[in-house]
């Protein structure tokens, strides 16, 4: 429905007068009586009748003016409202993640910009699928990402970023390693690094090459520990975090734990090495020109300062 004829009705409505309706709407008088005949072939509906030669409101017509005016006020609103978005919209597209630490993190950032600024709205769309790297970034499916690097208490090292990206540090995480019922460690009350020596830790596929970068195996060799890295497939992390690893070990954030009930089952148990303290360290990549957006630049500060609070 064409805004332009709603509003000519509304004059003619109030006018009852085709010439002088039309010098008000700044259109010929043919060209008024045509929109009419439009409007009223697209309601269905006659809204006018000529009464001795001059336009005369139906019953219809008359029910129509109320429903005119709220939609021409409503059409009006959404120009101002979107004229006003072209500066102050940002629609922030990241991976899905199970991490809910990150996702109060990205919303958190997402109201504090939103308060302090009521003109800016900020969009968070969650894509599907492990989109974790940098290549995210640079093939355009996300405009930022969130992704881990391996750290060891007192053992530290700066993520690396690509040419034409930036990124700060978003959180620490401790990593639990899991085992299931039959494993022979089980029962075993104080676990070292050492005691995994020739064992397999099976890991999501989303993660398994960062633990290959970030050299987990070769840390456990420094602590006496000859282990092999092997992806596990499955259909979502509740699969995972079903899985019978028996004499094979898994990896769970801690944050996790509770999310899967891990604490929860007897034949699961998370478990902390106390030679090897195992943590990924969370940092939020985005491409430098990203920020050249306003409201860009401000929802980056905001996640930034939320992550230092």
């Amino acid at each position: 429905m064409d805004a332009r004829h709603l509003e000519e009705f509304l004059v003619l409505s109030r006018t009852l007068n085709y010439t002088a309706a039309a010098q008000e709407s700044h259109v010929s008088r043919p060209t008024l009586v045509e929109h009419m005949t439009e409007l009223e072939a697209e309601l269905g509906c006659t809204l006018f009748i000529k009464n001795e030669g001059r336009p005369t409101l139906t019953p219809i017509g008359r029910r129509f003016v109320a429903t005119a005016m709220g939609l021409v006020e409503s059409i009006s609103d959404i120009v101002t409202e979107y004229r006003s978005l072209q500066e102050n919209y940002l629609s922030v597209r990241i991976a899905a993640t199970n991490l809910p630490w990150l996702e109060s993190s990205i919303h958190r950032a997402k109201r504090t910009l939103e308060e302090m600024h009521p003109r800016k709205i900020v969009e968070i769309v969650a894509t599907p699928g492990a989109a974790s790297t940098a290549d995210a970034l640079l093939d355009g499916s996300n405009d930022i990402v969130v992704t881990g690097r391996k750290s060891w208490e007192g053992c530290r090292s700066e993520a690396i970023m690509p040419c034409g990206v930036s990124g700060f540090e978003l959180q620490t995480e401790p990593i639990m390693l899991l085992m299931t019922e039959g494993n022979p460690l089980f029962g075993k009350p104080d676990i070292e690094a050492k005691d995994l020596d020739g064992s397999c830790l099976l890991l999501p596929p989303d993660i398994y090459n960062g633990y290959m970068r970030d050299g987990v195996a070769d840390r456990f060799m420094e602590h006496g520990a000859k282990i092999s890295l092997r992806p596990l497939s499955f259909g979502d992390h509740f699969e995972y975090f079903s899985h019978g690893f028996d004499e094979e070990f898994g990896v769970v954030p801690t944050t996790l734990i509770p999310r899967f009930g891990i604490d929860r089952r007897r034949e699961c148990r998370a478990f902390e090495l106390s030679d090897l303290k195992l943590a990924t360290d969370f940092y939020v990549l985005y491409k430098s020109d990203f920020i050249e957006d306003e409201t860009a630049l401000l929802f980056m500060k905001a996640l930034k300062d939320s992550a230092r609070s």
